[in-house]
């Protein structure tokens, strides 16, 4: 099961910060994503979100590129305030600030593990981005520190990460998008019920 959630994470971290692109398009067309995504589970929420993607890209063409675009922009960036946030210190801080209180407790924790995560492109993201938090995931698992990688699923991403796919699922404008945001709410099910995590109750801000 580790290794297919190691397998997973990086397709998930990556579909929620690049924006669609025709390189990666193109490779979603040539393999059947409803055959070539890992199988975690045979759940209702994983089977919907792999459908709706595969389904969608069979029927894709390059024309609605600028719609899958603009529909990545009003979820992740903006213009305006931007529908689905993927900082965890958003969430957690009552004014919604960046770089809050649960960004240094987890800058700590990595500055422990003597690690630095960065993003593909080497963009300056707080720690606790969505990617980044994923890759930590990853690297702990991989690296089999067990400890460690109950800790960042219980204290670092799971109090807020559902609340990442509960909005992405309500605001998204097309099945590729709400697609991955049920993805990403069956990742989160299949970490924390493998990992017997019991998630603590937290104030959310957003």
């Amino acid at each position: 099961m580790n290794n297919t959630l190691a397998e997973i994470t990086p397709i998930l971290a990556a579909n929620m910060y690049h924006a669609p692109s025709d390189k990666m398009l193109e490779m979603y067309q040539e393999n059947d994503f409803n055959l070539c995504y890992p199988l975690l589970t045979e759940s209702k929420t994983r089977s919907e979100g792999v459908a709706l993607i595969s389904n969608y890209m069979k029927q894709y063409n390059t024309e609605q590129l600028p719609e899958l675009q603009l529909d990545f922009n009003q979820l992740f960036i903006g213009p305006g305030k931007m529908k689905v946030p993927l900082w965890g210190s958003y969430y957690l801080s009552e004014d919604n600030l960046l770089c809050g209180q649960s960004t240094q407790k987890l800058q700590q924790f990595t500055d422990n593990l003597g690690i630095k995560i960065n993003t593909i492109d080497g963009d300056n993201q707080p720690i606790d981005h969505l990617s980044l938090v994923l890759q930590l995931v990853q690297y702990t698992i991989k690296q089999n520190k067990t400890h460690e990688h109950k800790v960042i699923i219980a204290d670092h991403l799971a109090p807020w990460a559902y609340r990442v796919a509960e909005l992405t699922m309500e605001h998204a404008q097309t099945d590729f998008y709400l697609g991955w945001g049920l993805l990403l709410k069956d990742y989160l099910d299949v970490l924390i019920e493998s990992n017997g995590i019991i998630v603590q109750e937290r104030t959310l801000w957003g």
